[in-house]
Parts: C-alpha cells; structure tokens; sequence
C-alpha cells in the first residue's frame, strides 16, 4: 500500500477523542489533503438561533481538517504541531440535514511553519465557509 493511499491512524488518544467528541469522521487522507464528515445532531445547531450549524463547531471543524491535511505531510522528525491562526470566512448559513463535509489542503509547506485552507459545505454541497491557517511543526531535533 502507498504512503499516500493508507488508512488513517490517529496519533494518540488524546486526537481520537477529538474527533469522536464532535462525531467527525475522517473519509480520505493523501498528502496534504484531507477531507472529513461531520454527522450533525442537535448539540451542533444554533447559529444565530437558527438550524444552522453553529459557527463555534465549524472552526472547531476547521482545525480538525486542517491539521489532519497538515498532518499527512509530516516527516520522520516532526513530533507534533499546533496551530497559529485560524482564519474563518462565514459565506452563509452551514444548513444539513444530516452532516456537513470539510475539505483542506497544505498550500505551502517550510520546515517548521506550514499553511493551508478548506472549505466546509452543507447538504447542498456549496461552500457555506473558507478557512485559511497556519501550523507550526515540532522537530525531535533542530539541524
């Protein structure tokens, strides 16, 4: 199997209950890309007192698939990575009946700061919100 093409592991405990918690699923992993699922209940609603899916949850989304495009590109001395900023762009209402799905992708990648975007589209499958971040990489050791 390709380093592109295998399955996603979680890292450690610590991101599958990050996932879990919102009932984010990751359905596909390549290099410098992602892209996830988010079933949508009731806890995830109210945005401005709406059905819409609140925007807390959608940055919280956000993080989520950024950092896991982010992720995939990791090398052998990365240990792990925070992120910086988390710039959200809200177009219009993220209405779904069911779940919502989020795209990344890693537009630019040095060795210690990596950048990315995404887009998180409703049941209508338009983009209802962009978001662009930045991620710092932790190395095992400095060269």
């Amino acid at each position: 199997m390709s380093e592109q093409s295998r399955p996603y592991a979680y890292i450690n405990e610590y991101q599958r209950r990050f996932f879990e918690w919102a009932q984010i699923a990751i359905q596909e992993v390549t290099d410098g890309q992602s892209r996830l699922f988010m079933e949508v209940t009731e806890h995830h609603r109210g945005g401005g007192g709406t059905q819409a899916v609140n925007g807390g949850i959608a940055a919280y989304l956000f993080d989520a698939a950024l950092g896991t495009a982010v992720q995939s590109t990791w090398d052998k001395d990365v240990t792990g990575q925070v992120t910086m900023t988390l710039n959200i762009q809200y177009l219009r209402p993220l209405l779904a009946i069911t779940g919502v799905t989020a795209r990344a992708e890693v537009t630019h990648r040095g060795r210690s700061t990596v950048y990315a975007r995404g887009e998180i589209c409703g049941d209508d499958g338009r983009p209802s919100m962009t978001a662009t971040g930045i991620f710092h990489l932790f190395r095992s050791h400095v060269q």
